[in-house]
């Protein structure tokens, strides 16, 4: 129980300190997402999330534990029930990092699950994320994915080339 005692305070500080895309180099604006369900509360919060992965040339990403949420009646496409990952760049290179290049992919109980877009609530994706990350720079925005409203098995991988896929979670929602 160490593990979800864990994995609801993240959820709670990340509900807290709020998402979406913002770039600094320095402190993090907060963007008032709605608040996590109570789906969110039966999240495993493996080791591959919130650790620090590197996707090449100087630039890391970094992902937090899932959090649910239920989308709204904008959200492409529908979904009764969608799991939202915050995401980090750290541009530790020596050139602009573009975030549109990347791909993620998410699976749920092995089989493939759609992204989902709410713009209402700032889920975004990636294609939120239009500017570059310059050296030295940090940038944050969120990807999201809908889930059965039942517990499953998530796994979020990204690509940061066609040859190159990362995992970032694997865990139940």
């Amino acid at each position: 129980m160490p593990i979800a005692r864990l994995a609801i305070a993240a959820c709670a500080l990340l509900a807290l300190a709020g998402c979406g895309v913002a770039q600094s180099s320095e402190a993090k604006p907060d963007s008032g997402h709605a608040s996590p369900t109570v789906a969110a509360e039966r999240s495993t919060y493996r080791p591959a999330a919130g650790a620090r992965t590197s996707i090449g040339k100087g630039v890391s990403l970094t992902a937090a534990a899932p959090t649910s949420f239920t989308p709204t009646d904008t959200a492409y496409p529908r979904a009764k029930r969608a799991v939202a990952i915050d995401m980090e760049i750290d541009n530790d290179g020596s050139i602009a990092f573009r975030p549109a290049q990347l791909s993620f992919m998410g699976t749920v109980d092995g089989k493939p699950a759609e992204q989902v877009i709410d713009s209402t609530q700032g889920y975004t994706g990636v294609s939120g994320a239009t500017e570059e990350v310059a050296p030295g720079q940090t940038l944050r925005f969120t990807v999201a994915f809908g889930v059965p409203d039942w517990d499953c098995t998530l796994v979020v991988s990204v690509r940061p080339d066609p040859a190159t896929t990362v995992e970032l979670y694997d865990g139940t929602v």
